[in-house]
């Protein structure tokens, strides 16, 4: 298609054959539920008291892969051309196309230089400038070290995963517009909890504390179920509910800002992304799973807690270290992306074009398009918005007071007075 020829009418036949080619591949190439380990490989590896490797096993329907990445294929000569939405459609069948490839590429080497390109990696530097996302781990976790866990009590009260479920379930019943998620319980899935467009399944062995409920309600429910069911309710381009491994980094960005802005992300949470990345970047220097689940002890609760950990970053990848599964590398990244836009879109009273960042799920560098498709009367505003949006004045509130004091303020004499409170410890009480 060329770009003189993009006319209303082929636009829209060309967005229905791309959702059909991009739905397919989506309901045929299901990554992390491919990539996932049944629950008796941790069953058989304590067995051996976590002294051999585990023995994961994947099933592959290459046939069905094979007849994706051929309806995937039929689309590239029709999207070559200079205009924006022709772009953005190459760079999702390309994506799509990707996520396929990294399966049919599990347990080889392969597999970690698709997944870099997907997510990139622990080097990998944050908007083409010089800090990697290994070093933005490393300065908050840094930062966070150095104090302790300040609210003991949260940190040990826990709930199971069967009390976490009926809080969720009871928030859900009371949001409104109601959002249609249905809560489950299971043993075959990896992180605590996973959220996909109208379900949330909890890890039956999980314990839960009093913040991670909201945490979890904002992440999951509020940021990845909403820009989901955003996104099937785009009668234009219901591929949305799904973009592909491309838009990962913004929309984790997304349900984590969601943590962060709504008071709900812990010390501990935030330093569990932090140790993702230190941990990816571990396999990629050659740590097998073993040497990853031994480090992982020191951070975690329970023995299983630290299984469960290392097997997020060796799912797919072979285990004997260097080629990672590097998903976990981007939820720092998407919050620091997530909030420079936010930041600049508050500082110009641009509304819609945030509104259009939950229009599904897309990646940030869409955003732009998005909002012609809109204009255009091609895509609709989201049905739902989250609470951090539907309060607007509090959100450019809050972006133009740190605008101001992040970016336009020389702070640095704070550190005196900071240093004069801290010098009254020097005193001594006289006996």
């Amino acid at each position: 298609m060329k770009d003189n020829v993009l006319n209303k009418d082929s636009l829209l036949e060309l967005l229905k054959d791309c959702s059909d080619a991009f739905s397919l591949a989506s309901r045929k190439g299901k990554l992390l539920a491919t990539l996932a380990w049944g629950p008796q490989v941790a069953q058989d590896f304590f067995k051996k008291n976590g002294t051999a490797l585990p023995r994961p096993t994947y099933e592959i329907d290459r046939k069905s892969i094979s007849e994706a990445l051929e309806a995937l294929g039929k689309l590239h000569g029709r999207l070559q051309g200079e205009h924006p939405v022709l772009q953005w459609l190459m760079k999702s069948k390309d994506s799509f196309s990707g996520g396929l490839r990294l399966i049919l590429a599990i347990e080889s080497p392969a597999f970690f230089e698709l997944s870099n390109q997907l997510y990139g990696a622990s080097t990998s530097r944050l908007a083409r400038g010089k800090t990697s996302n290994l070093d933005l781990a490393r300065s908050i976790s840094g930062r966070m070290g150095v104090c302790n866990l300040n609210d003991i009590a949260e940190a040990r009260e826990k709930i199971s995963a069967e009390e976490l479920a009926a809080a969720l379930e009871k928030r859900l019943r009371k949001r409104n517009p109601p959002l249609h998620v249905k809560i489950e319980l299971t043993d075959t899935i990896v992180s605590k909890v996973i959220a996909g467009m109208s379900r949330v399944r909890i890890r039956k062995d999980a314990r839960f504390s009093d913040m991670e409920q909201g945490a979890l309600w904002n992440h999951e429910v509020e940021s990845h179920c909403l820009t989901a069911q955003n996104g099937a309710l785009q009668r234009n381009c219901p591929f949305l509910a799904a973009g592909g491994p491309r838009t990962t980094l913004t929309q984790e960005g997304i349900a984590v800002f969601h943590e962060i802005y709504s008071h709900t992300m812990s010390q501990s949470r935030f330093l569990t992304l932090c140790d993702r990345v230190e941990a990816v970047h571990k396999v990629e220097e050659g740590a097998d799973f073993l040497e990853l689940y031994r480090w992982f002890l020191e951070r975690s609760d329970t023995p299983l807690d630290a299984f469960y950990a290392s097997q997020r970053i060796f799912r797919g990848a072979p285990l004997g270290g260097r080629y990672p599964f590097t998903k976990d590398v981007v939820y720092l990244a998407g919050l620091l992306e997530v909030y420079h836009f936010l930041q600049a879109a508050t500082k110009v009273q641009d509304r819609m074009l945030i509104e259009c960042l939950l229009t599904g799920r897309l990646a940030l560098e869409d955003v732009g398009t998005i909002e012609w498709l809109r204009m255009h009367g091609i895509l609709e505003p989201p049905h739902f918005v989250p609470e951090w949006l539907r309060n607007w004045e509090s959100l450019v509130s809050f972006f133009s007071f740190f605008g101001v004091v992040l970016h336009s303020l020389d702070l640095s004499s704070f550190q005196t007075y900071f240093d004069d409170f801290r010098s009254v410890h020097d005193w001594k009480m006289p006996k």
